[in-house]
Parts: C-alpha cells; structure tokens; sequence
C-alpha cells in the first residue's frame, strides 16, 4: 500500500516532469486512480502508460 513517503516522491517526479503542460490533468487523475487500482491490486490497463511506469517506480515493496 502506497504510504506518504511514496506518493510525495511520484507526485514530485510527476509534478516536475508535466507541470504546465497539456496532458498535465490527464496525468495527475490518472496517477490518483492508478494509485487506488495498484493497493486494490487491480490490473492498471486503463492508466497512461507513463504514469504507470511512476506507480511501479515508487510502489512499495513488501517490506515497506
């Protein structure tokens, strides 16, 4: 499960690399909804791809 620590390192990295641009919105309700499908181990297939990729970055392991 996503704890603060996480998110504030995925919305960080998410912030810095979209902030302003277009897709920025799209991204950021992606992220909160991918976040949501990753802790109820749901599968990410309707999440952008990039955002996807800062989920399985910053996801906990097992032992977090």
């Amino acid at each position: 499960m996503f704890r603060k620590q996480h998110l504030d390192k995925l919305y960080e990295d998410l912030n810095s690399a979209w902030r302003g641009k277009a897709e920025f919105d799209k991204l950021l309700r992606d992220a909160h909804l991918g976040i949501a499908y990753s802790d109820a181990g749901r599968p990410l297939d309707d999440i952008d791809a990039r955002v996807v990729a800062l989920i399985k970055k910053y996801r906990p392991s097992a032992s977090d």
